[in-house]
């Protein structure tokens, strides 16, 4: 073989190693994307009502039991363990006292019970409500407690990241919604995923803003 036969042949066998290599890389990555796929689990959150406010959700829970207690000016819901010594797992506010009358909201309570953080704990959403507004809250099983996530601020400081202006508030009633709320869970921890829809005074225009956020970013 003359030095340019041999020349060519090396530069074939070059580019087909080299091609290879990538075929090899390639195959990995995807070999670990369809693992991840198949390692991630979605679940859709406040089934019943998003906006809490026709769903009074005071039954249902398998794991917890709820009672109510007053504390100075301020009502809880507070939710015990059912297992034995009974231990209090968290608390939400749910009205203030006004002398001797107690302004609540008309709904709350447990939405959703799962393992939405794998961890095999029971994960709770919260949710409570009345004409006036409402409120959204996880409480993901942490080290034998309970972390409180806020959905409302979570998505409200997602969109201030996003925009750097104050967000809407998603709490009151208006022209911006949140929508089809899901948490995802994979190998990478939990993200939680967000819609809100704004809906011009007219009605003639609609605008959908996707979110996801990452548990980093959760605000209690």
């Amino acid at each position: 073989m003359n030095w340019k036969c041999s020349q060519v042949a090396s530069k074939v066998h070059f580019v087909n190693a080299t091609k290879l290599r990538i075929s090899v890389v390639l195959l990995i990555l995807a070999s670990a994307y369809a693992q991840e796929s198949r390692d991630t689990k979605k679940v859709v959150l406040y089934q019943k009502d998003t906006g809490c406010v026709s769903n009074n959700a005071k039954n249902g829970p398998k794991f917890i039991t709820a009672t109510e207690t007053r504390v100075g000016k301020s009502m809880y819901q507070v939710f015990w363990s059912h297992t034995e010594p009974k231990r209090e797992v968290f608390r939400v506010k749910v009205g203030t006292f006004v002398g001797q009358d107690v302004l609540k909201w008309w709904n709350y309570g447990i939405g959703d019970e799962d393992d939405f953080n794998g961890d095999g704990v029971p994960d709770y959403t919260w949710c409570g409500g009345d004409d006036t507004g409402f409120a959204m809250y996880l409480f993901l099983s942490s080290n034998g407690q309970y972390q409180r996530v806020d959905v409302l601020k979570t998505v409200q400081a997602a969109w201030q990241r996003r925009f750097h202006r104050p967000a809407p508030d998603l709490g009151r009633a208006g022209s911006y919604a949140l929508d089809d709320t899901m948490l995802e869970r994979s190998a990478t921890g939990l993200v939680l995923l967000a819609k809100v829809n704004h809906v011009t005074i007219d009605g003639t225009n609609k605008e959908t803003y996707q979110f996801r956020i990452g548990e980093a970013d959760f605000k209690p």
